[in-house]
């Protein structure tokens, strides 16, 4: 999908009163919240990344979809349904079922380290040179790409169906978000998306009952008018790799468990529950969540197609397929529901952000201060988190505005070749530490290396669906890595691997890196 959203013609609709008190209250909200916790005492800059122990599992695992997803699903998905089919939404249940695997088989183990970020696996598995390589890949392709493409595109996409400045939009999301991110820290974090969440779907349940009303028949009149044009077909078995089949989506499950254990924003929710059957909870609810959303959002773009075959003067020539479900909220909603539900676009952003914000922050802190400077004080680390959390915040909301003012096209598409092309093979990193006792440090650096060109070369001449580009780069990462391993082994090399591989489950306590 191509959000080259400055391009539409028509003539957008303004925003009202109401609807601009509506998005102040939801702003204050997430401000209060971020004030409330930061009245909480925070002893150590572990609390301040992990909460202290008092994460409800239940808030961690409403936290881990909402750091998963992001506005970008609010409109990308209902797109998707209402210009093709369902044929797409076989990435949901393979990423959801392989996060589930995640929590039911790998969480215990990780969860038992105590570490602060998921990276002081790879210094325990393999050496610091790796857990580094890690941290920083991890740091640039969220604050160098992810966190200004989440601040853009429903920027651009209220922009143009509501008239809401570019800009101020940018900056209200990137502002309040650091703001109650630095203050509170996790807590806020956590707290501040499980009302996002709310807000979200909130949104989403009052827009679907005014499209039902639209549609004779209401809800039984979408099934079957969508069933009659074949809009919900949804399952492919064609062994056709570029387009969106089972044989794509089976590789893309592989690839997620892999992908989600080496994201410390996600990972950061289960590092943070109070024990390992919280995190496992945590994970397997979270992806559950996520797989129900999904089915929300597509089911969204069904209706939207349904609503206007049959009032097709109701909608303008030349909006762009992004903004379609934004463009319904702004012409057919009454005014102050348009505001709660511009909110809930504007909270699948910000609850994405302020994930990265913090997770960035520890990331710093625990893997470079941790590492390079151990004899560093609370207060020091505590001050380069809070410095680190402003410091990304900006520099996301200043890169997202200059963004928009180049007009860039296929922003998402581009954003996605670039995470697989670069940092796409790195899971395999992990794969092969938790699989393998004999990856060793140097080989998967040279299979993580060797990965980038065998993705470029994929992308570049072959016409493969982009689902299963991560596929590629993991699995080329991990069979170069494995060989490589093998020819640069060395006796010197051997270490303990207790606890560190599925095939060497330890109850022994690890010594702590952080």
């Amino acid at each position: 999908m191509s959000p080259v959203l400055a391009t539409a013609t028509f003539t957008p609709r303004t925003l009202s009163l109401p609807d601009y008190v509506m998005l102040a209250l939801y702003f204050a909200l997430n401000l209060g919240i971020g004030w409330w916790c930061a009245r909480r005492k925070k002893n150590s800059a572990g609390d301040y990344f992990l909460g202290g122990g008092r994460v409800l599992w239940w808030a961690a695992a409403i936290s881990f979809f909402a750091t998963s997803t992001s506005s970008i699903s609010f409109m990308a998905l209902p797109a998707k349904a209402y210009t093709t089919d369902w044929l797409a939404f076989g990435s949901a249940p393979a990423q959801a079922f392989a996060g589930i695997l995640v929590g039911l088989v790998f969480v215990a183990g990780l969860r038992r380290m105590n570490m602060t970020t998921i990276f002081s696996y790879l210094e325990r598995r393999y050496d610091r040179r790796v857990r580094l390589l890690g941290a920083g890949l991890g740091v640039f392709l969220k604050v160098g790409g992810r966190m200004s493409v989440v601040l853009l595109l429903p920027a651009l996409a209220l922009s143009t169906v509501t008239g809401l400045n570019v800009y101020l939009s940018i900056a209200l999301m990137g502002g309040v978000t650091t703001i109650y991110a630095l203050e509170g820290g996790f807590e806020a974090v956590i707290w501040t998306e499980v009302l996002q969440v709310a807000v979200t779907f909130g949104g989403v349940a009052v827009a679907f009952w005014f499209l039902t009303r639209g549609v004779d028949g209401g809800f039984s009149g979408i099934i079957a008018n969508g069933m009659a044009a074949d809009k919900f077909r949804a399952i492919s078995w064609d062994p056709d790799v570029t387009q969106p089949t089972v044989v794509v989506f089976i590789g893309m499950f592989f690839a997620t468990i892999f992908t989600q254990i080496s994201d410390q924003p996600l990972m950061q929710r289960m590092l943070a529950s109070a024990n390992v059957k919280e995190a496992k909870r945590t994970v397997v609810i979270g992806n559950i969540i996520g797989l129900a959303s999904s089915v929300v959002f597509f089911f969204v773009g069904s209706s939207l197609w349904v609503f206007y075959q049959a009032n097709p003067g109701r909608l303008e020539a030349g909006l762009p397929n992004d903004a379609i479900f934004p463009y319904f909220i702004a012409n057919e909603l009454p005014r102050g529901v348009v505001g709660l539900i511009v909110a809930g676009l504007f909270a699948a952003s910000m609850g994405a952000l302020s994930s990265i914000l913090n997770a960035t922050a520890s990331v710093v802190v625990s893997d470079f201060q941790g590492t390079l400077w151990p004899r560093s004080t609370e207060r020091h680390r505590m001050r380069l988190a809070q410095a680190t959390t402003l410091v990304c915040g900006v520099l996301a909301t200043l890169f997202a505005m200059y963004l928009a003012r180049l007009n860039v096209a296929s922003l998402w598409d581009q954003f996605i070749k670039l995470v697989a092309l670069i940092g796409g093979g790195f899971p395999g990193v992990f794969a092969l530490g938790l699989l393998s006792r004999r990856a060793n440090a140097t080989g998967v650096m040279v299979g993580a290396v060797a990965s980038i060109g065998v993705t470029w070369w994929v992308q570049t001449y072959t016409a493969t669906n982009p689902f299963f580009h991560g596929f590629v780069a993991i699995a080329s990462c991990m069979l170069i890595g494995y060989v490589a391993s093998l020819l640069t082994a060395r006796a010197s090399d051997k270490k303990d691997l207790s606890g560190l591989t599925v095939w060497d489950r330890s109850t022994k306590e690890m010594a702590k890196i952080d």
